[in-house]
């Protein structure tokens, strides 16, 4: 399952948005007969249409899922606005990449294409407007097609965590979600992180039936590192009302000379749990310093 959305896909949701319509219907109107059939598979994995009986035939509908209704009120938004144009590629990526804003560097990291590709993606969806960027900030800027980007990628990630059946918590900072499940199969592209990943490397913890995972909406396998792991950890522990902090500031008074601050502070700023380390931080300097102050009494 890929984020993107092509042409045909696009054009699909659109005619359906007019009317329901069986399969034949569709590939008369979208002149690609060929691609229907895949189109529609692609579609129905990413829960945006569904299918009907009719007696013999199969209508082909929006779902009632958020994200395709909110396709629709989008649509329904820019009456001949060629949405096709702008919103296929790497569209979606970069939406997502930036729900409340962000600069042009970041979301080229995010997005994982040339620059080429994503300067023309921006321009195509500014050209509509839909984007504001400027100074190397950009901004989605019509609202309709915000909540259609959140709407979709959280809908893109409830149906790959269901993949690992278990009782699930998760959470998604932009394309990227961290998962603790007590499930005992999951998808080969999720990674150990969090707790467990720490657990490996000295984390002294009573370790339960749950298991921390990471994964992002592309389904691509990512190596992890110590850092990025231990902030994963951080951003669980601010769900789960900060339950895991104490053993998280052990470890991390333990290991903090072994650790890549710097990469830690951008992982935390990334993650948006700057707080959640400052607050681990200030509690190891402050331990150090009873320490120090009771060998000196």
């Amino acid at each position: 399952m890929s984020i993107k959305l092509s042409k045909t896909e696009i054009l699909a949701l659109c005619q359906l948005c007019a009317q329901p319509a069986s399969a034949s219907q569709l590939s008369k109107k979208l002149g690609a007969a060929s691609a229907v059939s895949r189109t529609i598979s692609t579609l129905r994995e990413k829960g945006i249409i569904d299918i009907e009986k009719a007696g013999t035939a199969k209508i082909l509908k929006l779902s009632m899922a958020s994200h395709a209704q909110r396709f629709k009120l989008l649509y329904d938004s820019r009456p001949n606005a060629r949405i096709e144009k702008w919103l296929c590629g790497y569209a979606m990526d970069i939406l997502i990449s930036c729900p409340d804003g962000a600069q042009t560097e970041k979301i080229l990291k995010d997005a994982g294409c040339s620059r080429n590709t994503l300067y023309k993606a921006l321009k195509a969806m500014c050209g509509a407007g839909v984007l504001f960027w400027k100074g190397g900030q950009v901004k989605i800027s019509d609202p309709l097609l915000k909540e259609f980007a959140s709407a979709y990628a959280d809908n893109l990630q409830l149906l790959i965590q269901q993949k690992a059946k278990g009782h699930n918590v998760s959470v998604r900072v932009r394309k990227n979600v961290v998962l603790r499940t007590d499930a005992k199969e999951v998808p080969v592209y999720f990674t150990k992180t969090g707790v467990s990943a720490l657990a490996e490397k000295g984390l002294e913890a009573l370790m339960t039936t749950y298991d921390d995972y990471y994964f992002n909406l592309n389904q691509e396998k990512k190596g992890l590192s110590l850092e990025e792991c231990f902030i994963h950890a951080l951003l669980l522990a601010t769900l789960k009302s900060h339950s895991d902090m104490p053993v998280l500031t052990i470890f991390f008074a333990r290991n903090k000379h072994g650790l890549n601050l710097r990469a830690l502070k951008n992982f935390a700023k990334e993650y948006m749990v700057e707080g959640a380390l400052d607050e681990v931080r200030q509690k190891t300097e402050f331990y150090e310093r009873m320490r120090d102050d009771a060998g000196t009494a």
